[in-house]
């Protein structure tokens, strides 16, 4: 991926992207093309498509209940940075920003 064709893809996308974001997003995109390439190598011989979707009406009721503290979820964390958990995926194989 490079910026010339990121760039037409926002065109095409109707986007307008600055040069600083051309820079910011096309290793980002770049990623996402790799991530996509190492799942195509999966095996799914055998694996059924799914058919027909979770029906709404069969999911449980959402009932608000205590929710963690960002104190109590960041202390088991083994990746933090401002805050915020940072993810770890092989696929992407390094430290991702969630």
């Amino acid at each position: 991926m490079d910026k010339n064709t990121l760039k037409h893809i926002a065109e095409l996308s109707r986007i307008s992207l600055t040069n600083e974001e051309l820079d910011k997003f096309t290793p980002q995109m770049q990623t996402i093309l790799d991530s996509a390439k190492e799942l195509q190598k999966i095996d799914t011989k055998g694996i059924n498509p799914m058919k027909r979707h979770i029906p709404f009406s069969s999911l449980r009721e959402d009932t608000p209940s205590k929710c963690l503290t960002q104190e109590d979820v960041l202390k088991n964390a083994k990746y933090k940075e401002n805050g915020h958990v940072k993810v770890y995926g092989k696929i992407f194989g390094s430290i991702e920003e969630s």
